[in-house]
């Protein structure tokens, strides 16, 4: 495993395996230092892409993000890119509760973003 990080009640669960490949990031992301918690996932996410171990996949399900953890995903975002530049298939599944339009907004947001990832968007 490559990185695991247990919830808090300020920060997701995230997980990132080598052999298969797959990204996690479940719960609520408003962490008091941005850029420490998700530099290290960004780090994670760029050593993946320097030796990439066949198709990737990930799933997103949070529950609440603030601006600055969206800025930090959007990074992450790009270094998924990077991975299927590598001529290798990223598969994203950005879950939301069925009654959280924000995040069901947002997911739509990343898939206009990121045009050349496969996301897809479902209800839970």
């Amino acid at each position: 495993m490559l990185l695991s990080i247990a919830a808090t009640d300020r920060t997701p669960e995230i997980s990132l395996t080598h052999e298969p490949a797959k990204l996690s990031i479940k719960g609520e992301s408003y962490p008091e230092d941005v850029s420490a918690f998700y530099g290290q996932v960004i780090q994670a996410v760029n050593h993946l892409v320097e030796s990439p171990q066949g198709d990737l996949e990930v799933e997103v399900q949070l529950i609440y993000i603030n601006s600055s953890s969206i800025k930090a995903l959007f990074r992450i975002f790009e270094g998924l890119e990077d991975y299927r530049k590598k001529d290798k298939a990223v598969h994203i599944h950005w879950l939301a509760d069925e009654d959280d339009d924000i995040m069901q907004e947002l997911g739509e947001d990343f898939v206009d973003r990121f045009p050349n990832l496969k996301i897809t968007t479902q209800s839970t």
